[in-house]
C-alpha cells in the first residue's frame, strides 16, 4: 500500500488535477458553461489522458531532480526511498504509453494524440535540458500549465464550430495570459526555495543566478501584471458579477502574498507562499468559470 500511495503521490495529482481543470475552463469560458457538449466517452478520455499524461512528466521530473530534491524536498517518494527509480521509469513509461493511447479516444483524431505527443515532447526538454538555462524553465513551465485553455477552446471549437465572436475570443486570451504571468511568478518564487539543491545539480534560476531578493522582485511583478489584466474582462463588459466577487478578493491576497515575499525573500517564506499561491490560482479557476457564464 505504501508503494501504490507513492506511486500516486510522484504524479503529484493536484498538479494534474488542476491541468485537467484548466483544460475544461477553456470550452467553458468560450460557450459560457460547463461543456455538456462533448460526448461523455471523449471527456472521460480527456480526463484520464490529461491525468496520466501529466502523471509521467511529473515522474520523469522528479528522476531527474533526485539529487537535488534530496536537499530541497527530502520528503518526497523518490529521496525518500519509499519509491525506487528503476519502479519510476517504468511508471513513467507505463502512464505516458497509457496516456497517449486514451487520446486515441478524444476527437478530432489525430491532432489531439499529436498534441498530447508534442507536449510529452516540451516537457521532457524543460525536464532534461530547459531548467539548466536561466529563466527559459520557468517560461516552459508557465507556458505548459496554460496551454490546456488553450486545447479547450480547440475543442470547443471542433465539437461547435467558430460560433462565438471577438469578444469571445479576447476573454480566452485575456484569461491565457493572467494563467501564463501567475504562474511564471510562482516559478520563479520557487526558485528561492531550491537554491541550495538547484545549484548542486546546475539548474539556472533568478534565485540562485541573482539573490532571492532580485527573484522575489520579478515574481512579485509578474503578479502584478497578472493582477493587472485580470481588471480589464470587467471593464471591457467581457464578464459577469460573479467574477468580480471571486477574482477581486484573490487579488488582493495575491497582492499581499507578493509584498511579503518582497520583504521577506526567504526560504521560509517562499515555501509557504508558493502553497498559498496555488490554493489561490484554484481558487481563480472557479472564478474564470463562474465569471465567464451567461455572457
Amino acid at each position: 500500500m505504501d508503494t501504490v500511495l507513492a506511486a500516486i503521490e510522484v504524479g503529484r495529482p493536484v498538479n494534474a488535477l488542476m491541468g485537467v481543470a484548466a483544460l475544461l475552463l477553456g470550452s467553458s469560458i468560450v460557450v459560457g458553461g460547463f461543456p455538456s457538449f462533448i460526448p461523455f466517452s471523449s471527456l472521460a478520455s480527456i480526463v484520464v489522458g490529461g491525468f496520466l499524461i501529466v502523471f509521467s512528466i511529473m515522474v520523469v521530473n522528479d528522476i531527474v531532480d533526485l539529487e537535488a530534491d534530496r536537499v530541497n524536498v527530502p520528503w518526497r517518494p523518490l529521496p525518500s526511498g519509499r519509491l525506487g527509480v528503476g519502479l519510476a521509469w517504468r511508471l513513467a513509461l507505463a502512464y505516458a504509453l497509457l496516456g497517449v493511447a486514451v487520446t486515441f479516444l478524444v476527437e478530432p483524431m489525430p491532432e489531439t494524440t499529436l498534441i498530447a505527443l508534442w507536449f510529452l515532447a516540451l516537457a521532457h526538454f524543460y525536464n532534461f535540458m530547459g531548467k539548466r538555462v536561466l529563466i527559459a524553465g520557468n517560461v516552459i513551465v508557465a507556458f505548459l500549465t496554460a496551454f490546456p485553455l488553450v486545447y479547450g477552446v480547440f475543442i470547443a471549437r471542433h465539437y461547435l464550430g467558430p460560433l462565438w465572436g471577438f469578444d469571445d475570443y479576447l476573454r480566452v486570451s485575456i484569461f491565457w495570459a493572467m494563467v501564463f504571468l501567475s504562474v511564471l511568478g510562482r516559478e520563479v518564487a520557487k526558485g528561492i526555495v531550491d537554491v541550495e539543491g538547484d545549484r548542486a545539480v546546475g539548474a539556472k534560476t533568478i534565485a540562485n543566478t541573482y539573490g532571492e531578493s532580485k527573484a522575489a522582485s520579478l515574481s512579485s511583478s509578474l503578479y502584478a501584471a497578472s493582477i493587472a489584466l485580470s481588471l480589464l474582462p470587467p471593464v471591457l463588459g467581457l464578464v459577469n458579477a460573479w467574477y468580480i466577487a471571486i477574482i477581486l478578493p484573490v487579488d488582493a491576497m495575491v497582492a499581499v502574498e507578493a509584498a511579503r515575499l518582497v520583504r521577506s525573500p526567504t526560504r521560509d517564506t517562499a515555501l509557504s507562499h508558493k502553497k498559498r499561491v496555488l490554493a489561490l490560482m484554484s481558487i481563480s479557476m472557479v472564478g474564470l468559470l463562474v465569471g465567464s457564464m451567461e455572457i
